[in-house]
């Protein structure tokens, strides 16, 4: 069940931030968490959470309840900003959207839910490479946008000789073209000062929604 799951995994990350918390004396990890989306409702222009996408946004605030988070950010789709929303309320943080909706793009786009998600990934970039170090923080992604953010924080990029294997701080493309698909996908990067990469651990918390 998808409660149930959510539990394991919430056991799971708490030695993560634990640990970050105990490794101050030699240097302060930060800990950026990557979230996608849940499930969408495609009628609508907007492409909005369902209320299954909206029960899962939940779930995932019950998820990572115990985590400290000092920054909430996400792409400038509805839907992205929707996913982390529960997580902010409770920590009373407001939500960061980068870029922001109505903003103009350089060849004077205004950003609209329309706009491609992969515009977020520089402006996301710029605003987590500036972040306090031991920072935690959060962010809601978009499938066309997580690999090229991974990737611009540290994660490799797999090549022909050197594929992505289970456990590396790897990413196996750019865009959405190798998404494995779902909707309840979790990455979490550990950036330790003075590493050469981070850590970066991929997970799933939750099941297929009723």
């Amino acid at each position: 069940m998808l409660i149930v799951r959510a539990l394991w995994v919430a056991s799971f990350l708490m030695p993560i931030d634990g640990w970050a918390q105990t490794s101050q004396q030699q240097s302060v990890p930060t800990v950026i968490y990557f979230v996608r989306h849940g499930e969408v409702d495609s009628r609508l222009p907007t492409f909005p959470l369902n209320e299954a996408g909206k029960r899962r946004a939940e779930v995932f605030a019950r998820t990572v309840c115990d985590v400290a988070f000092t920054l909430i950010l996400s792409s400038h789709t509805t839907r992205a900003r929707q996913m982390v929303e529960p997580t902010a309320r409770e920590r009373q943080l407001p939500v960061r959207q980068l870029p922001e909706p109505g903003a103009r793009l350089d060849d004077s786009t205004v950003v609209s839910d329309g706009t491609q998600s992969r515009v977020a990934v520089q402006p996301l970039l710029d605003a987590l490479r500036a972040v306090p170090e031991g920072s935690r923080v959060l962010v809601g992604v978009n499938s066309d946008n997580i690999y090229a953010l991974l990737h611009g924080l540290g994660a490799r990029l797999a090549s022909t000789d050197q594929p992505c294997t289970p456990g590396s701080a790897c990413v196996p493309c750019l865009t959405n073209a190798c998404f494995p698909g779902g909707e309840d996908q979790l990455w979490i990067l550990v950036i330790t000062p003075g590493s050469s990469r981070p850590a970066l651990i991929e997970l799933r918390y939750g099941s297929t929604v009723p």
